[in-house]
């Protein structure tokens, strides 16, 4: 019978002393939402299991500075209620919501949806749309508390950057400016609690003339479509025909879907849809 041993820290210093000492054999869990469905299939095992809900300095969504940061604890569905999120980041709002079920809102958090390292994330999309980076914090004794970029935090299927000894701490972007429009787009197989087939954020900023374009479910890790992000760049601003200019941009995003095929759709299938919906976010959100 499965019977791991239960750690209760009070402070992040003293989860990341507990991860030091355990070693490969801990994990730390939050809301639980996908580590338990691992270790209920069997997936991971681990002997310590480390339980951050009493470390309240790790529940925060909050601005600083022309920053959004949002702690470990918070939930998705805390996230996507929240009025600063709503105001200047509702990509990330969008994202949240479609995340499974009210329950699974209510419980789960950004940042161990992050940790489990899913393909499919909806978080993780519109995050990296956001230029995100996960805060992480090292034994106590080592260098300070520094940041990763989502773009490299991912390395495959449940895999990231992250060491053992670390702890993901927080998530903190640049908060886009009051003209900044987004939005989020999921194609999944239902309307409710379903895994996307292809997610789509994006991010356009009108007076700096660029857009951020992230795609989830179309490769081992969520990408950024970083050269149709460039040909927008280099040519919006000089006006000209700009319809011609997001279908152009379309394609490109669809060339930097590394497109799989899966039990819920083929990759060619995938590519014909990062186009499509990247055409259309753009026409919504760049007219």
């Amino acid at each position: 019978m499965y019977d791991p041993v239960w750690k209760h820290p009070s402070t992040s210093s003293e989860a990341v002393s507990i991860l030091t000492d355990s070693g490969s054999s801990a994990r730390v869990i939050a809301g639980g939402t996908d580590l338990s469905v691992l270790i209920r299939n069997g997936s991971v095992r681990p002997d310590v299991l480390i339980d951050l809900g009493r470390v309240d300095e790790l529940r925060f969504v909050r601005e600083r500075d022309g920053e959004t940061q949002i702690g470990a604890l918070a939930t998705h569905g805390e996230v996507a209620a929240d009025a600063r999120i709503l105001t200047r980041a509702p990509v990330l709002a969008a994202a949240c919501r479609s995340v499974g079920s009210p329950q699974i809102r209510a419980r789960g958090t950004l940042a161990g949806n992050l940790a489990n390292a899913s393909p499919a994330a909806d978080s993780a999309v519109a995050l990296l749309a956001l230029g995100a980076s996960a805060v992480v914090e090292p034994p106590s004794g080592t260098a300070a508390a520094g940041s990763i970029p989502l773009d490299s935090l991912f390395l495959g299927p449940g895999e990231t950057a992250l060491r053992p000894n670390q702890l993901l701490r927080s998530l903190r972007f640049a908060t886009p400016s009051e003209r900044s429009r987004s939005a989020y787009c999921k194609i999944g197989q239902r309307k409710a609690l379903a895994i996307a087939i292809v997610s789509l954020a994006a991010v356009f900023e009108p007076e700096a003339g660029t857009v951020s374009i992230a795609l989830g479910s179309v490769a081992p890790t969520a990408v950024r479509a970083t050269e149709a992000e460039a040909l927008f760049a280099s040519e919006w601003s000089a006006g000209g025909d700009r319809d011609r200019l997001l279908a152009a941009v379309a394609k490109k995003a669809r060339d930097a879907a590394n497109c799989i095929d899966d039990v819920r759709a083929s990759g060619h299938y995938r590519m014909l849809l990062v186009e499509a919906l990247t055409r259309r976010v753009l026409s919504e959100i760049c007219h």
